[in-house]
């Protein structure tokens, strides 16, 4: 019977420690994991830009190149990268500009409403098109559509666990195409320390409390 407190006392930092593992593996692991981004796929039909710092239109702008025949679809209330890219001779037949958005989750559905909206428009049959604010429409006859998400490489897990609520349809295939995190000045080593650099620390404890936010709002929701 003596042995039996030692026995629980033990039973108990057992636990403690496998815990302290636990937590300790997820702390270190959860820059890598919000970094999240997929290979390039063969095609994409529409690029869509999350607003934020000009280094993602930037990075937009070769992705538009490396896929010419994509239409590229930008978070942009202001107007502000839309006028850029007029003033830098941009040719906009390829771009709508959605400006009704105020935050990641308005994004994804601002992009939903649009693609909606794309697949409800009468199409060359009946000599007229809907091309959102400006542009021609992506095509959207072709299955599976590709569509390519572009914003900062620590924001893009919060995007993804967004948007596959939002776009259940296995015709829609969605790729995380962050920005290279070389471009902020972020190695992958980096990332992999994430508490040792200032920016990352700051995007990390961002975004983490968005996504447990997220969870406890919308994880419940069909």
């Amino acid at each position: 019977m003596a042995n039996k407190p030692a026995k629980h006392l033990f039973i108990t930092l057992a636990a403690l420690i496998a815990l302290a593992g636990c937590l300790a593996f997820i702390f270190i692991k959860v820059g890598p994991w919000l970094a999240v981004a997929d290979a390039f796929p063969a095609r994409l039909d529409i690029i869509y830009t999350f607003g934020g710092e000009n280094i993602r239109i930037s990075y937009s702008r070769e992705l538009m190149r490396r896929f010419p025949e994509a239409h590229w679809v930008i978070s942009d209330y202001s107007h502000r990268y839309a006028r850029m890219l007029q003033r830098q001779g941009f040719d906009m037949s390829r771009v709508t500009i959605l400006d009704t958005c105020r935050s990641t989750i308005s994004e994804v559905s601002g992009l939903a409403q649009w693609l909606k909206n794309q697949k409800s428009t009468p199409q060359a049959d009946s000599g007229s098109v809907d091309t959102g604010d400006s542009g021609r429409p992506a095509d959207l006859t072709s299955r599976p559509l590709h569509i390519g998400l572009v914003s900062n490489p620590m924001h893009m897990r919060r995007i993804r666990l967004i948007a596959e609520k939002a776009f259940r349809d296995p015709a829609i295939r969605l790729h995380c195409l962050p920005v290279p995190p070389e471009r902020y000045g972020w190695s992958r080593r980096a990332i992999g320390h994430w508490w040792q650099v200032k920016g990352l620390r700051t995007w990390v404890g961002l975004e983490t409390g968005k996504i447990v936010i997220f969870w406890a709002l919308f994880s419940w929701s069909p």
